[in-house]
């Protein structure tokens, strides 16, 4: 099984990492990874990147599939010193 450490490390060399994307790389379901991505994020060591909505101005706004395009995607979270 992947570890918490395997996936924080791919994020972090990618800079920001879909869910089905990791879950094709590490050769795992995708709910057992959004499971281990949301442990993660409760840590502190990630982020949920929110979705672009700018492609709802365009012709996807019209688009059938709706916002089946739009993906869940994370980032390491940026520690802000006080």
């Amino acid at each position: 099984m992947v570890s918490l450490i395997a996936i924080r490390d791919a994020i972090a060399l990618q800079g920001i990492a879909e869910l089905n994307q990791l879950s094709r790389q590490f050769d795992q379901p995708p709910a057992l990874m959004q499971a281990m991505l949301k442990q993660l994020e409760t840590m502190g060591k990630i982020e949920r990147v929110e979705a672009d909505s700018s492609c709802l101005i365009g012709n996807c706004k019209d688009c059938p599939d709706g916002k089946k395009c739009l993906t869940e995607a994370y980032r390491i979270k940026k520690h802000i010193s006080a």
